[in-house]
C-alpha cells in the first residue's frame, strides 16, 4: 500500500474526507418534498406543475426573481449588497456556470481590446478557479493571503482578483477582506474584485460582508452546501455590467430548483442550520482528533474542521494541508460523520478507494 493509499483508509475508515462534500440534512429534504408535493404554496401537485405550464405566456421570464429576492432578504444579516448598483443578475447552475462565464467573458474582453488578461487568487483558494482559467488560456498568479497588502503590487489596471468569504482556504471568515478591498480599489481603481460567497449560509456566527465595495464587480452565490442541495445546482450572479452568455438563463433555468431555494430560505435563517448542527460538528471533531491524532477545532464553515500545522507533520496532516506555504492549515471535511450522525443509518466510511484522486 503507497503512502497516499494508506491516509486515504484512514480517512474513509473514519468517515471524513479531503473533498468538501454538501450535507442533505433532514430539513433540505422535508423542503424537496413539500415543492415537488405542492405543500408549500398550498396549491398541491398541481400547482407545482402548473409552474412548467404556458410557457407562451411568458411567465416563467421572472421566475427566478423571487429567489433572489428571498436571497437578499436571507443573507440580510450578514451581507450587504446595493441592488441598485447590481443592475444585471443570473440564476445560474450553482455558483459555478456564473464563475466560468465570468472567467471566459473576461477572456473575450481581453482579446476584443487588446490587454493580457491575468486572473489573481490566494493559495489555497476555491479549485475551480484556477481550473477555469486554465480552460479560458488565462494567466493566474497566485499570491499568500498573509502578504495580502504586498500581492497588490503585482496587479495591473486590467486584472480580476478572486475571493471567496467565508473563505475555502480553511473554512474561516477571512477578518481583512474589508481592508484588502479598500486598499485594491486604492492601488487600482479599475482591477475588478470578483466575490464568491458560496460559503455564506453555512457559518452559526454572526459577522459582515460588505459587498459594497466600488471594485467588486460581480458576486457569485450558491445553495449548493448551505442547503445540502448540491445536486440541484442552485446558485446565481449579481453583476455591475451585463454578461450575455448568462442573458439565455432568463429561459434556460431550473424553476423546480429555484423553487426549493426560495422555500429553503423562507423556512430557515441565514443562521439557523449552521447553529443547530454546529454541536454535531462539535461532536465529529472530538471523535476523529482522537481516531487520527489530530488537533481539530470546528472551522467557521460547519462542515470543515481544522488545525494549525505541527511542526512536524505527520503524513495524514501533510495529505490534508490547505491555504499558503507560509501558513498551511490542516482542513478536513465532515460531512459523512455529520451525516451518521443525524441519521445513524447512514454509513460514513463507504467513500470511493479513488475520491481523493479527483484533480
Amino acid at each position: 500500500m503507497t503512502p497516499q493509499e494508506r491516509v486515504q483508509h484512514l480517512l474513509v475508515d473514519s468517515g471524513v474526507s479531503k473533498i468538501v462534500y454538501a450535507l442533505v440534512m433532514p430539513e433540505t429534504e422535508a423542503t424537496i418534498d413539500d415543492v415537488l408535493d405542492g405543500n408549500w404554496d398550498g396549491l398541491g401537485r398541481n400547482g407545482y406543475h402548473h409552474r412548467f405550464r404556458e410557457a407562451w405566456t411568458q411567465k416563467q421570464d421572472a421566475a427566478h426573481e423571487a429567489f433572489f429576492s428571498r436571497w437578499l432578504e436571507w443573507v440580510q444579516p450578514i451581507v450587504a449588497l446595493d441592488r441598485n448598483s447590481f443592475p444585471y443578475c443570473y440564476p445560474t447552475a450553482g455558483a459555478s456556470e456564473g464563475l466560468r462565464e465570468a472567467i471566459h467573458a473576461y477572456g473575450a474582453r481581453s482579446r476584443q481590446e487588446g490587454f493580457e488578461p491575468t486572473i489573481h487568487l490566494f493559495e489555497g483558494e476555491y479549485e475551480g478557479f484556477a481550473a477555469y482559467a486554465r480552460a479560458a488560456s488565462i494567466p493566474v498568479v497566485q499570491h499568500r493571503r498573509s502578504h495580502w497588502f504586498a500581492s497588490l503590487d503585482k496587479l495591473r489596471a486590467t486584472d480580476q482578483f478572486y475571493v471567496s468569504q467565508p473563505a475555502a482556504i480553511d473554512g474561516m471568515v477571512w477578518q481583512d477582506f474589508d481592508a484588502f478591498a479598500t486598499e485594491m480599489y486604492r492601488q487600482q481603481p479599475t482591477a475588478e474584485l470578483m466575490l464568491d460567497l458560496s460559503y455564506v449560509g453555512c457559518v452559526p456566527r454572526s459577522f459582515h460582508v460588505d459587498a459594497n465595495h466600488p471594485n467588486i464587480a460581480a458576486v457569485f452565490l450558491s445553495l449548493s452546501k448551505p442547503a445540502g442541495v448540491y445536486y440541484h445546482r442552485i446558485g446565481g450572479m449579481f453583476s455591475k455590467k451585463e454578461y450575455l452568455g448568462l442573458f439565455g438563463n432568463k429561459w434556460f433555468k431550473n424553476i423546480s430548483s429555484l423553487a426549493i431555494g426560495t422555500a429553503f430560505m423562507e423556512r430557515y435563517g441565514v443562521h439557523e442550520l449552521p447553529r443547530k448542527y454546529a454541536p454535531i460538528q462539535q461532536r465529529v471533531i472530538d471523535t476523529i482528533s482522537t481516531n487520527l491524532h489530530l488537533t481539530l477545532r470546528p472551522a467557521d464553515i460547519f462542515l470543515l474542521g481544522v488545525s494549525p500545522l505541527m511542526r512536524s507533520p505527520t503524513e495524514l496532516e501533510r495529505f490534508l494541508l490547505r491555504g499558503p506555504s507560509d501558513e498551511p492549515v490542516v482542513r478536513v471535511c465532515l460531512t459523512a460523520k455529520m451525516a451518521h450522525e443525524i441519521d445513524p443509518k447512514l454509513n460514513p466510511t463507504v467513500f470511493p478507494r479513488y475520491y481523493e484522486q479527483i484533480p
